[in-house]
């Protein structure tokens, strides 16, 4: 059994997954924690479990932006929840280069936790950057309980890039001292107001891709889940070029990525969805993660991209109901371009997808 909760996050992004034979034997997963708001989301979620059942085969925080590690500082600092990792996948700044120097001694909150109380980092790639191999042969890492990954981002390149950036953006997520906090996050400059008309989707299909330049995106951890016959790959905000670069590698054949989940990069953006990443792919689920604070999210071109190359009748799960994705739930909408879309129910703190 596989379960996907797609936990609300606000811009962010926090996923729980579970897998295994029975319920006795359940192995779990969390990738990423969201904004600080998400804690409390997160901790009822942990406290609804027994103590000896308050333990992460792996926790995978996927790059350093606020939307995605804040939460996770905050799990830290609460002593009473008793949580236990086998391993943590994280790039801190030692990890951009061939380096051993940290970024800024006092102030990386995570790194200092972490080596402070010699918590399990990186086991998997002995300590050193979680990325894509020189080799660039695909990289298959075996969890307790049988669930494979095969890591598809970020390449050597991309955490390069981003080092000369690194203390700008751990300002910008509040892990430094500085004009941004991890509770504030700059708007866009985009007026983009809630739709009221049928989008044209057809139209909006045919958009050209332009892809993100986003630095620390483009360091965000990727890869594909393999467990029970079941595939489904975990993108972060991670850059279209880039999966679509490790799907060719995994499949050298071109043959297509045959997923049954896909939970899509960067929270919708039209920038991380490509039609060919999209055509090198056969999949029905589709994830996504935004409440449409700040940026919008989803862009109405990464939908309808979606509904047009990502495969016949497609399920989308968004895991809140806003002004900037409710559109997508009209039944004329759905009929005529063969998709069903999800919601969480109005009570509800996440979407689960049972596999």
């Amino acid at each position: 059994m596989i379960t996907v909760e797609l936990i609300q996050a606000a811009q962010g992004d926090s996923i729980w997954i579970e897998y295994g034979e029975t319920i006795d034997s359940l192995h779990r997963i969390l990738i990423d924690g969201g904004t600080n708001a998400t804690y409390k989301t997160l901790k009822k979620r942990i406290e609804a479990l027994p103590p000896f059942a308050r333990h992460f085969d792996l926790l995978v925080i996927t790059h350093i932006d606020a939307d995605h590690i804040a939460g996770v500082l905050k799990l830290f600092e609460d002593t009473t929840l008793g949580l236990t990792f086998s391993d943590i996948w994280f790039n801190g700044y030692k990890h951009l280069s061939n380096t051993t120097a940290r970024g800024v001694k006092q102030a990386e909150k995570l790194t200092t936790y972490l080596e402070q109380n010699n918590i399990p980092w990186n086991r998997a790639f002995q300590g050193k950057s979680v990325c894509i191999p020189k080799n660039n042969k695909p990289l298959i890492l075996t969890l307790d309980g049988g669930m494979e990954l095969t890591l598809f981002s970020p390449t050597r390149k991309a955490l390069a890039k981003l080092k000369p950036k690194w203390t700008k953006e751990l300002i910008k997520s509040g892990l430094l001292p500085g004009p941004s906090a991890l509770s504030h996050v700059e708007p866009t400059q985009s007026t983009r107001a809630p739709r009221t008309l049928l989008p044209d989707v057809e139209s909006l299909a045919r958009t050209s891709f332009k892809s993100d330049t986003s630095l620390t995106n483009g360091s965000s951890i990727a890869f594909l889940a393999s467990y029970d016959d079941k595939k489904m790959l975990f993108s972060g905000d991670a850059y279209a070029t880039t999966l679509l670069d490790s799907i060719k590698k995994y499949l050298p054949k071109c043959e297509p990525l045959y997923l049954d989940l896909f939970k899509v990069p960067h929270h919708g953006s039209d920038c991380n969805i490509s039609k060919q990443l999209l055509e090198h792919i056969r999949c029905n689920k589709y994830l996504i993660s935004a409440n449409g604070a700040y940026h919008h999210h989803p862009d109405d071109v990464a939908i309808a991209k979606i509904i047009t190359y990502g495969g016949h009748m497609s399920n989308i799960y968004f895991n809140y109901i806003s002004d900037y994705n409710q559109i997508w739930k009209d039944q004329e909408l759905q009929k005529n371009h063969c998709y069903h879309a999800h919601y969480p129910k109005k009570e509800d703190t996440s979407i689960t997808i049972n596999l």
